[in-house]
């Protein structure tokens, strides 16, 4: 789709906005929101002030993210869907 700015009766091509270039440390911070959200950073200091284990679905799960958030970063480019769940693993 190109766009058409008109100045006084006359108009030129705008090009569309360039994609957006995404790097490692968005895929770092879609981990970081993961974990977050699955309640890993609470359950890792719970574990580590009780000095029992971390539940074995959470432990999995934080191995699942860190390959995932490894992978996709390590890809050039980074895909525009990295955020997608498609390529993240559901606790």
């Amino acid at each position: 789709m190109n766009l058409v700015l008109i100045k006084g009766g006359q108009f030129e091509a705008v090009s569309e906005m360039p994609p957006a270039v995404f790097g490692p440390q968005h895929v770092s911070q879609e981990a970081t929101r993961r974990l977050r959200q699955a309640g890993y950073a609470q359950a890792h200091m719970r574990s580590l002030a009780t000095g029992e284990a971390l539940p074995k679905p959470l432990h999995y799960f934080k191995m699942q993210v860190d390959f995932v958030a490894r992978t996709l970063s390590a890809l050039d480019p980074v895909p525009a869907d990295f955020a997608s769940d498609r390529y993240w693993p559901t606790l």
